[in-house]
């Protein structure tokens, strides 16, 4: 308990700093610093970290709070400290870091580094009257208007589809336009997957309204090559104008008329991500399993068909771990209501004439158990017409003990069916994603202000329950997307196919928070063996037949093997694959990543929409026969051979492949022995795959795969190291740091080191190993490990 003087000092500091706020001009309530500026608007700054500034503009001294903070998907509690100076009319904010420098005039903001160095030269909001702000207000609403409208695919149970919608460029509020001063080096990134044209996108109109096949999820962050980042904090339809008006303006336009937003300043794009996703929400960590597979079935299949085909995957060696089924699971058709059930004719989940009982258990003698015990976690899919508000506004009066709606809730039916034996959600986009020009919220509110927020609270609700329901994680997936949609769970681009549009989104998604992403594998593709390959590598991957037939037995013997083929590649790099899922998990890194993330110094690479790094380690081509290695040193990862980096190159690929796959010399890269599924054999045994240059390290990160435990540090790490030296090279098999429920306590290693020399002597821990042979390159060697917590010590000594 804190005592009286501890509490009498915290109280006279607080005084103190309201006192020198005031005396310096400067107002301090609620969070941060308020200027009054010489044109009446009041600036309203607050310090969240010493790398990034919220920043609020109102015509009044009231900061409300917004639809984000109020359904917290926004972080709200900040605590930094904050140095505040005043100079003539003008004042200094000053973190450890950084520095704002602010015109009490009109609020015209400069941020530097604490070197002095600007970052943003000139950063303001335009006055209505201003002619820059007439003629872009103008082109924006031109552009707005001129936009046409996709229907959601399959529902044919909409009562008007084709009802006009109101353009959201009809808003008669005034708009705020901010600008922000941008050197003519700069590249901008982000926007989530509101371009189709580009990664890089300066010289573009960006609109930040989720559409449907158009834009399903967008992002209101950019983040420049210069290292800061900018994210808008509004849910209406909102605008980023990227050097395309004037090539060296930035431009934010806000239709909802506010300006409130968010500067950071991460160094680099990486560290900015990391920033943002601090805001927003770090990305979801899936469930280990949900990293293998996914697979649904044709409208058509039946419980029969369905188990066959389940059956059939195991007989033919096609690991797969996640079946989900499509809209006739539901005895009525896209039902909307809280009231669905199955279809007992196709799928019984129950016997029939338990109808009306609840059935909210799992029946050991009908499908769902016998897919389980296949080693199938199950999913469903759904369709989602409901008021979100309304769960949002009761979860608030719940917290704070007041009053109950009274209105019905969408989620909570749905556990009915994780109780009898599902494990998680395909999310469609009808009728989220369509507009409701027409609707008024249980909160009062209109889609203005509700439709890109409703993209957000979709996940995030099912989330919620689920994770109150289970305690633990679900596979749930949408195909819509806001700011903070990567906290919530998964996502896919949506009725958009497996090709380059499908690209272009997880490119971009990745560039804005986004860590689990994936697309319609093999739909839209014309080159099937280069849509296994980019679709494989996904950070999740699903091949949906909904309407098609993508079941390998119905491909001819050549795809067949392609399908067998990427899919137990796969499968075997899910400790890879995983250990990049928590990593991102942390620090909003994404599994699939575009090439200047990784690479930001190498001109060649900044709009590159070919290829991208998987993780750490790989890089991969997609549809395409070149890649671009650069520089450094790359290995082939299907022939072996080293290839010098700063060219591209066109190998010829194996006949069953589809794309250039190339490893980054020095990797390490852990794979295991292959399963049909996740948990089929415990992980005692892992294959590392090192690729020797120079000093080079990996960390394995593993935890249980499914609780949040993780939440609270339950994840172990595992560093490796290797140091090639001129006649010897050494891996070094760090003790296991950290624990997690089920942890193995043992476990041997399969080193293959590709390597040009044969050695003349092994030693592990300073004694000679005899257990180990080189063949074509590739030298294995065998290492038990008894206990994960001792040091382990390799010593390869070459011949002259």
């Amino acid at each position: 308990m804190m005592n009286m003087k501890w509490k009498l000092a915290l109280r006279m500091g607080w005084l103190a700093m309201i006192a020198l706020s005031c005396s310096l001009g400067m107002r301090s309530f609620g969070q941060g610093h308020t200027i009054e500026l010489a044109n009446g608007n009041f600036l309203n700054i607050q310090a969240c970290n010493d790398q990034t500034f919220r920043i609020r503009v109102s015509p009044s001294n009231s900061f409300p709070e917004t639809l984000m903070e109020r359904y917290d998907i926004v972080k709200k509690n900040w605590n930094n400290e904050t140095k505040v100076t005043k100079q003539g009319s003008d004042y200094r904010l000053t973190t450890s870091r950084n520095r704002l420098e602010i015109n009490g005039e009109d609020g015209e903001i400069t941020l530097r580094s604490l070197s002095g160095s600007e970052i943003i030269t000139r950063l303001s909001v335009l006055e209505k009257g201003d002619k820059t702000y007439k003629v872009l207000h103008e082109a924006v609403s031109d552009y707005e208007q001129a936009l046409t409208k996709k229907e959601i695919i399959g529902d044919t149970t909409s009562e008007d589809r084709h009802s006009k919608v109101v353009k959201q460029g009809e808003i008669r509020l005034e708009p705020a336009i901010m600008q922000l001063s941008i050197t003519p080096e700069e590249r901008f990134y982000g926007g989530g997957a509101a371009s189709r044209k580009a990664i890089q996108h300066r010289g573009a109109l960006l609109r930040i309204w989720a559409t449907y096949q158009q834009s399903d999820m967008v992002a209101p962050f950019l983040v420049s090559s210069r290292g800061w980042g900018i994210f808008n904090n509004t849910t209406a339809l909102n605008y980023f104008d990227v050097g395309n008006f004037k090539d060296d303006q930035l431009y934010v336009y806000n239709t909802d008329g506010t300006v409130d937003f968010y500067l950071m300043s991460g160094q680099s794009l990486e560290n900015t991500i990391d920033l943002y996703t601090t805001i927003t929400g770090k990305p979801y960590l899936l469930p280990k399993w949900a990293y293998g597979l996914a697979f649904g079935g044709n409208m058509m299949e039946d419980q029969f068909r369905m188990l066959d085909n389940a059956v059939r995957f195991r007989a033919e060696n096609i690991p797969v771990d996640v079946y989900w089924i499509e809209p006739q699971w539901m005895a009525k058709f896209y039902d909307y209501s809280t009231e669905k059930d199955w279809d007992l004719s196709k799928f019984p989940a129950y016997f029939f004439w338990q109808k009306g009982e609840g059935n909210r258990y799992e029946n050991k003698q009908l499908f769902l158990s016998k897919l389980r015990q296949l080693g199938y976690h199950v999913a469903l899919w759904l369709c989602i017409d409901h008021d979100l508000s309304i769960e949002e506004e009761d979860h608030l009066a719940a917290l704070q003990g007041g009053k109950q709606s009274g209105e019905a809730h969408w989620f909570p039916h749905l556990m009915k069916f994780v109780d009898q034996g599902i494990d998680g959600f395909k999310l469609d986009p009808g009728r989220t994603l369509d507009e409701h020009p027409d609707r008024v919220y249980h909160n009062g509110y209109t889609d203005r202000e509700m439709h890109n927020l409703n993209q957000v609270l979709l996940p995030k609700q099912m989330y919620r329950v689920f994770r109150e329901h289970t305690g633990v994680r679900s596979f749930h997936h949408y195909c819509g997307g806001y700011a903070g949609s990567q906290h919530w769970g998964a996502s896919t681009a949506g009725d958009n196919g497996g090709g380059r549009d499908a690209l272009y989104d997880q490119l971009n998604l990745g560039l804005s928070g986004f860590l689990n992403t994936s697309a319609d594998v093999l739909d839209a593709v014309e080159d099937v063996k280069a849509g296994f390959h980019f679709g494989f590598f996904l950070p999740w991957v699903q091949i949906n037949s909904w309407a098609s037939m993508h079941y390998p037995w119905y491909f001819s013997s050549e795809y067949k093997e392609t399908f067998r083929f990427y899919a137990r590649l796969r499968n075997s790099l899910l400790p890879y694959i995983y250990s990049t899922a928590i990593h991102g998990s942390q620090t909003g890194m994404p599994i699939l990543r575009a090439m200047p993330l990784v690479f930001p110094q190498d001109k060649e690479v900044e709009n590159m929409t070919t290829q991208f790094m998987f993780g750490e380690h790989l890089l991969v081509s997609a549809f395409t026969d070149s890649v671009y290695l650069p520089a450094g040193k790359w290995v082939n990862y299907w022939w072996g051979e080293k290839v010098k980096g700063g060219q591209t190159v066109s190998p010829r690929i194996p006949a069953h492949t589809g794309g250039q796959l190339f490893v980054k010399a020095g990797a390490i890269i852990p794979f295991q022995k292959p399963m049909q599924y996740v948990g089929q054999h415990p992980l005692d045994t892992l294959i590392l795959k090192v690729y020797p240059e120079g000093k080079s390290s990996y960390i394995l990160l593993e935890d249980d795969g499914e609780s949040f435990d993780f939440e609270q540090g339950a994840i172990s790490r595992t560093h490796f190291e290797c140091h090639e030296k001129q006649k010897e090279i050494e891996f070094t098999i760090s003790p296991t740091g950290g624990a997690y429920k089920g942890m193995p306590d043992r476990r041997a290693y399969e080193i293959l080191f590709n390597i040009d020399r044969k050695p003349n002597r092994i030693e592990l821990n300073g004694l000679v190993l005899q257990t180990w042979e080189m063949k074509e390159g590739v030298l294995l060697v065998s290492v038990p490990q008894s206990d994960m917590h001792k040091h382990q010590l390799l010593k390869i000594l070459m011949e002259d």
